[in-house]
């Protein structure tokens, strides 16, 4: 039984439906229901979907395939009244590998997209997932304190580094998006994801990296006394949904993250201990560019917003890792 009639709901888009923040948000917004769900990704990550929903779920949103680097493809989607785009090509290890891929990819459809919705009346907000890459080379010149907050300085030393090929495309959305706000009037909320993580992320990222290689008995990580912090999906999923209706978040910066500072050898060893493994965890040195200490200053997301995490470090890495 809907909760209200179909004319009375906003049309909703998520962009990168198919990967891993993407597929738990629709998730979500089908729970509320209250939205007409759209979602957009490539052919293969629409397919995907087919193995991860329920029956069920699968008829409560609209799966279209569309390839976002394509403007012309871009400009046949339908007006929408929030747009939730967070699709991009992520993962630390492509960052080195294929960094034109990853950077052409994560902002050619942010571009393609202003230029569709930035023309659409109705729109109440154009939320772009953007990443705490964007300040990560400049956290010594932070004046704020150990945790950085939205105001803290952004850029990079040294862009022929292609681990900014994520965040120099992440910043320029950022630009593109306060640009199209002010010019064009397109109201705007940006968040900061702050490793996020939760079961079934998918490779290329620090907890499934360091658990595929103990699974062979491998223990070992780069950069062990480099500090994080990591919200668990649910919570990430829930602090996304209320940036997105929440006045107060709109045409500004929302980091999304909890203050749960942990170095990775720390991380490790609690992953070692849920798992089960006895060792000695062999380090390496981090790549060039990662930065000794990333962690959020959430005091807006906290204290505005009245956001509060519900899943803590330990019991969220044990949900993650019970079904590895």
């Amino acid at each position: 039984m809907k909760n209200s009639p179909e004319t009375s709901r906003k049309t909703v888009i998520v962009t990168g439906c198919g990967g891993y923040i993407g597929r738990h948000l629709v998730s979500e917004l089908i729970s509320q229901d209250k939205f007409n769900i759209i979602g957009v990704d490539k052919a293969d990550a629409i397919k995907e979907l087919e193995s991860i929903f329920s029956l069920e779920q699968l008829k409560q949103f609209t799966r279209l395939e569309i390839d976002l680097t394509d403007a012309s493809q871009v400009e046949q989607l339908p007006d929408c009244q929030i747009i939730f785009h967070l699709a991009a090509v992520n993962g630390t290890q492509l960052f080195y590998e294929i960094p034109w891929t990853v950077f052409s990819n994560s902002l050619v459809p942010t571009i393609n997209l202003i230029s569709r919705y930035s023309k659409v009346s109705s729109l109440n907000n154009f939320v772009y997932t953007s990443s705490s890459e964007v300040y990560a080379d400049l956290t010594e010149y932070n004046t704020h304190g150990e945790d950085t907050n939205e105001s803290s300085l952004t850029g990079f030393k040294d862009v022929s580094n292609p681990r900014w090929s994520y965040g120099g495309a992440k910043l320029a959305g950022e630009i593109a998006l306060f640009s199209a706000h002010h010019e064009l009037g397109m109201p705007i909320s940006i968040l900061r994801y702050h490793n996020v993580y939760g079961p079934g992320m998918g490779p290329h990222h620090v907890i499934p990296d360091f658990v595929e290689r103990g699974k062979r008995g491998i223990y070992s990580l780069n950069g062990a006394e480099n500090i994080r912090s990591f919200i668990y999906i649910d919570d990430a999923i829930k602090a996304t949904c209320l940036v997105a209706e929440h006045s107060m978040a709109q045409n500004r910066i929302t980091h999304i993250g909890n203050n749960e500072p942990v170095s990775m050898m720390e991380l490790g060893e609690k992953i070692m201990k849920i798992m089960g493994w006895r060792g000695t965890i062999r380090v390496s040195p981090a790549p060039v560019g990662s930065v000794l200490r990333r962690c959020p200053d959430i005091s807006f997301l906290r204290n505005t917003l009245n956001f509060q995490s519900t899943v803590s470090l330990e019991e969220g890495l044990a949900r993650t890792l019970k079904s590895e």
